[in-house]
């Protein structure tokens, strides 16, 4: 600290132009003595920051203000639209979660579908292929109490047997094509829901939110309107 002011100026502008010294090394630096607050408040540091890292700042921020409260300003609100930004974001990928869990349900009741068609259509086909073992059992001598019973199932059946077993036989292949496509989009997902779950984690994860003053949300809903009408 026994270095003039001159070359503590020197050291701290040279630091900001060649970005070693940020805002928050800046500020840290006017928390160790009266000489380097007063040094590190001084405007030309704040102007080249200002420059610097906002280098699109609005021309109407050349008012009377200091440029450490210009930076202050505009840090603020950068911040604000940062925190609104990820807020969008988390919201995006909530909506794409809802609908994947929509999808995978609808998917599901799908598969209910076709499962209670298929268990149909077997138990149909079972009927009808009796059916046909009855119908070819006429055509040879039995015991005529086994012969009135084959007639009886015959005669229950009121539509063609071959004919009908081959649709059957269709319609089961047809319904195992179905589930297996289900099961495939099923699974295909899941995994973006699972996807889209781990993209939420780590856009919600910010370990360092409590070392920097606790949570994000902490900017309060007034300062965020007034953001949002500037």
């Amino acid at each position: 600290m026994s270095l003039p002011d001159e070359l503590w100026r020197w050291i701290l502008e040279l630091g900001v132009e060649t970005s070693c010294l940020t805002y928050k090394g800046l500020c840290c630096l006017a928390m160790t003595s009266r000489r380097l607050n007063r040094l590190s408040n001084e405007n030309v540091l704040w102007s080249k920051l200002l420059s610097s890292d906002f280098p699109t700042h609005p021309s109407s921020f050349t008012s009377n203000a200091s440029s450490k409260s210009l930076y202050q300003i505009r840090f603020e609100k950068d911040k604000v639209k940062k925190l609104l930004a990820e807020r969008r974001g988390v919201l995006r990928i909530e909506s794409q979660i809802h609908e994947h869990k929509r999808k995978i349900h609808e998917i599901e009741a799908r598969l209910v579908e076709e499962d209670e068609k298929i268990r149909s259509a077997i138990a149909e086909l079972k009927n009808l292929q009796n059916v046909r073992v009855a119908s070819t059992a006429l055509k040879v001598w039995q015991p005529d109490i086994v012969r009135s019973r084959q007639k009886q199932i015959v005669e229950h059946c009121s539509v063609p047997v071959d004919f009908r077993i081959n649709a059957l036989e269709m319609e089961i292949k047809l319904c195992k094509q179905q589930i297996s496509g289900f099961f495939k989009a099923r699974k295909d997902e899941n995994s973006r829901l699972e996807a889209a779950k781990e993209r939420l984690s780590k856009v919600k994860y910010h370990p360092l939110q409590f070392l920097e003053g606790g949570s994000r949300s902490g900017i309060n809903q007034e300062t965020v309107e007034r953001i949002q009408r500037s």
